[in-house]
Protein backbone atom coordinates (compact mmCIF):
# COMPACT_ATOMS: atom_id res chain seq x y z
CA UNK A 1 0.00 0.00 0.00
CA UNK A 2 2.57 2.66 1.08
CA UNK A 3 4.67 1.62 -2.22
CA UNK A 4 1.37 2.49 -4.37
CA UNK A 5 1.22 5.98 -2.55
CA UNK A 6 4.56 6.43 -3.67
CA UNK A 7 4.50 5.68 -6.85
CA UNK A 8 1.49 7.95 -7.36
CA UNK A 9 3.11 10.93 -5.48
CA UNK A 10 6.04 9.99 -8.03
CA UNK A 11 4.00 9.88 -11.13
CA UNK A 12 2.06 12.68 -9.81
CA UNK A 13 5.37 15.18 -9.94
CA UNK A 14 6.62 13.80 -13.00
CA UNK A 15 2.78 14.54 -14.73
CA UNK A 16 3.20 18.28 -13.35
CA UNK A 17 6.38 18.69 -14.40
CA UNK A 18 5.99 17.62 -18.07
CA UNK A 19 2.39 19.45 -17.81
CA UNK A 20 4.70 22.61 -16.74
CA UNK A 21 7.71 21.81 -19.54
CA UNK A 22 4.53 22.00 -22.54
CA UNK A 23 3.00 25.06 -20.85
CA UNK A 24 6.34 26.87 -20.99
CA UNK A 25 6.87 25.66 -24.80
CA UNK A 26 3.37 26.93 -25.75
CA UNK A 27 3.65 30.33 -24.21
CA UNK A 28 7.07 30.90 -25.95
CA UNK A 29 5.68 29.85 -29.51
CA UNK A 30 3.08 32.01 -28.86
CA UNK A 31 5.29 35.03 -28.03
CA UNK A 32 7.12 34.38 -31.64
CA UNK A 33 3.84 34.16 -33.69
CA UNK A 34 2.10 36.92 -31.94
CA UNK A 35 4.55 39.29 -30.00
CA UNK A 36 5.94 42.91 -31.45
CA UNK A 37 9.31 42.38 -33.73
CA UNK A 38 12.06 44.45 -31.89
CA UNK A 39 15.23 44.42 -33.50
CA UNK A 40 18.45 45.92 -30.60
CA UNK A 41 21.56 47.11 -31.49
CA UNK A 42 24.19 45.04 -30.67
CA UNK A 43 27.31 45.93 -28.85
CA UNK A 44 30.44 44.06 -29.96
CA UNK A 45 29.65 40.18 -29.89
CA UNK A 46 32.11 37.71 -28.92
CA UNK A 47 31.63 33.96 -31.12
CA UNK A 48 32.79 31.17 -29.28
CA UNK A 49 32.37 27.73 -29.97
CA UNK A 50 30.95 24.85 -28.42
CA UNK A 51 31.35 21.10 -28.51
CA UNK A 52 28.08 20.91 -30.38
CA UNK A 53 28.06 23.60 -32.38
CA UNK A 54 28.66 27.76 -32.63
CA UNK A 55 27.16 30.41 -30.80
CA UNK A 56 27.23 34.47 -30.26
CA UNK A 57 26.96 35.70 -26.80
CA UNK A 58 25.07 38.93 -27.31
CA UNK A 59 25.37 42.57 -25.53
CA UNK A 60 22.65 45.07 -26.28
CA UNK A 61 23.80 48.38 -26.27
CA UNK A 62 20.13 48.94 -24.25
CA UNK A 63 21.69 46.92 -21.92
CA UNK A 64 25.33 49.32 -21.31
CA UNK A 65 25.45 51.87 -19.43
CA UNK A 66 28.44 53.53 -20.61
CA UNK A 67 27.57 57.43 -21.43
CA UNK A 68 29.05 60.34 -19.74
CA UNK A 69 25.88 61.07 -18.71
CA UNK A 70 25.34 57.70 -17.26
CA UNK A 71 28.62 57.39 -15.48
CA UNK A 72 27.13 60.55 -13.73
CA UNK A 73 24.26 59.67 -12.72
CA UNK A 74 25.18 56.32 -11.47
CA UNK A 75 27.83 58.08 -9.28
CA UNK A 76 25.38 60.27 -7.25
CA UNK A 77 27.55 63.42 -9.06
CA UNK A 78 25.51 66.50 -10.07
CA UNK A 79 24.49 66.60 -13.07
CA UNK A 80 25.55 70.18 -14.98
CA UNK A 81 22.95 72.02 -15.96
CA UNK A 82 22.75 73.30 -20.09
CA UNK A 83 20.50 76.18 -20.12
CA UNK A 84 19.84 76.09 -23.74
CA UNK A 85 18.05 72.57 -22.78
CA UNK A 86 15.53 71.55 -25.57
CA UNK A 87 12.04 69.91 -24.13
CA UNK A 88 13.37 66.24 -25.50
CA UNK A 89 16.40 66.52 -23.59
CA UNK A 90 14.50 67.73 -20.38
CA UNK A 91 12.59 64.92 -20.90
CA UNK A 92 15.69 62.55 -21.57
CA UNK A 93 17.12 63.48 -18.35
CA UNK A 94 14.23 63.02 -16.37
CA UNK A 95 13.56 59.03 -17.68
CA UNK A 96 17.22 58.61 -16.63
CA UNK A 97 17.37 59.70 -13.59
CA UNK A 98 14.08 57.76 -13.17
CA UNK A 99 16.21 54.89 -14.11
CA UNK A 100 18.46 55.89 -11.41
CA UNK A 101 16.55 55.48 -8.61
CA UNK A 102 15.48 51.96 -10.28
CA UNK A 103 17.78 49.48 -7.59
CA UNK A 104 15.86 46.48 -7.90
CA UNK A 105 17.24 43.17 -9.48
CA UNK A 106 14.24 42.61 -11.58
CA UNK A 107 11.99 44.56 -13.75
CA UNK A 108 11.24 45.89 -17.06
CA UNK A 109 12.74 48.39 -19.67
CA UNK A 110 10.71 50.35 -21.64
CA UNK A 111 11.56 50.40 -24.92
CA UNK A 112 10.56 53.22 -27.83
CA UNK A 113 10.07 51.27 -31.09
CA UNK A 114 11.01 53.23 -34.13
CA UNK A 115 8.60 52.92 -37.68
CA UNK A 116 11.62 50.54 -38.64
CA UNK A 117 11.28 47.99 -35.56
CA UNK A 118 14.74 49.02 -33.77
CA UNK A 119 13.95 49.56 -30.21
CA UNK A 120 15.78 52.63 -28.77
CA UNK A 121 15.90 52.82 -24.56
CA UNK A 122 13.28 55.26 -22.73
CA UNK A 123 13.43 53.84 -18.80
CA UNK A 124 13.96 51.30 -16.49
CA UNK A 125 11.09 50.66 -14.39
CA UNK A 126 9.71 48.10 -11.60
CA UNK A 127 5.95 47.86 -13.30
CA UNK A 128 4.16 47.89 -16.53
CA UNK A 129 2.02 51.23 -16.28
CA UNK A 130 0.65 52.57 -19.38
CA UNK A 131 2.61 53.23 -22.85
CA UNK A 132 2.33 54.48 -26.21
CA UNK A 133 1.68 52.86 -28.93
CA UNK A 134 5.30 52.95 -29.94
CA UNK A 135 6.59 51.92 -26.79
CA UNK A 136 7.41 48.20 -25.82
CA UNK A 137 7.80 46.67 -22.16
CA UNK A 138 11.24 43.67 -21.99
CA UNK A 139 11.53 42.06 -19.10
CA UNK A 140 14.72 42.60 -17.28
CA UNK A 141 17.31 41.28 -14.41
CA UNK A 142 20.42 41.18 -12.72
CA UNK A 143 19.91 44.31 -12.75
CA UNK A 144 23.48 46.64 -11.29
CA UNK A 145 24.87 49.75 -11.53
CA UNK A 146 26.00 49.30 -15.18
CA UNK A 147 24.11 46.86 -17.12
CA UNK A 148 21.45 44.43 -17.22
CA UNK A 149 20.02 40.75 -18.78
CA UNK A 150 17.12 40.37 -20.78
CA UNK A 151 17.70 36.65 -20.88
CA UNK A 152 18.85 36.35 -25.13
CA UNK A 153 22.18 36.89 -24.48
CA UNK A 154 23.38 34.18 -26.74
CA UNK A 155 22.18 32.65 -29.99
CA UNK A 156 23.47 29.33 -31.58
CA UNK A 157 23.76 28.49 -34.77
CA UNK A 158 25.23 25.87 -37.46
CA UNK A 159 28.88 24.73 -36.92
CA UNK A 160 30.61 26.76 -39.88
CA UNK A 161 28.28 29.31 -40.22
CA UNK A 162 30.22 31.93 -37.85
CA UNK A 163 31.04 34.05 -40.46
CA UNK A 164 27.73 34.75 -41.89
CA UNK A 165 26.83 35.81 -38.47
CA UNK A 166 29.97 38.08 -38.15
CA UNK A 167 27.64 40.56 -40.04
CA UNK A 168 25.15 40.64 -37.27
CA UNK A 169 24.01 43.91 -35.96
CA UNK A 170 20.82 43.56 -34.65
CA UNK A 171 19.39 41.12 -32.45
CA UNK A 172 15.40 40.75 -33.09
CA UNK A 173 12.69 40.04 -30.07
CA UNK A 174 9.45 39.12 -30.46
CA UNK A 175 7.62 40.37 -27.11
CA UNK A 176 4.14 40.30 -25.77
CA UNK A 177 2.44 42.79 -23.70
CA UNK A 178 3.71 41.33 -20.32
CA UNK A 179 7.51 42.26 -21.30
CA UNK A 180 8.35 38.15 -22.06
CA UNK A 181 10.95 37.81 -25.09
CA UNK A 182 12.00 35.46 -27.54
CA UNK A 183 15.42 35.87 -29.90
CA UNK A 184 13.99 34.97 -32.92
CA UNK A 185 17.17 35.66 -35.51
CA UNK A 186 19.75 38.08 -36.33
CA UNK A 187 19.52 41.11 -38.40
CA UNK A 188 21.81 42.57 -40.15
CA UNK A 189 22.92 46.29 -41.09
CA UNK A 190 19.81 46.77 -43.93
CA UNK A 191 17.62 44.75 -40.74
CA UNK A 192 17.09 41.76 -42.77
CA UNK A 193 16.86 38.46 -41.15
CA UNK A 194 20.62 36.64 -41.59
CA UNK A 195 19.55 32.75 -42.32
Amino acid sequence: MRSKVYTYTIVGIFGLIVCFFLYSVWEKEKIVKQGQLVLLELAPVDPRSLMQGDYMRLNYAISQRNSAFDRTIFSDQEIPVVEADTTDNQQEVGQQAQSKSYQAKRGYVLLRVGQDAVGHFEYLTDKITTKQENQVYVKIFNNTSWNYNIGAESYFFQEGEAEKFEKAKYGGLRVDDKGNSVLVGMYDQQKKLIE
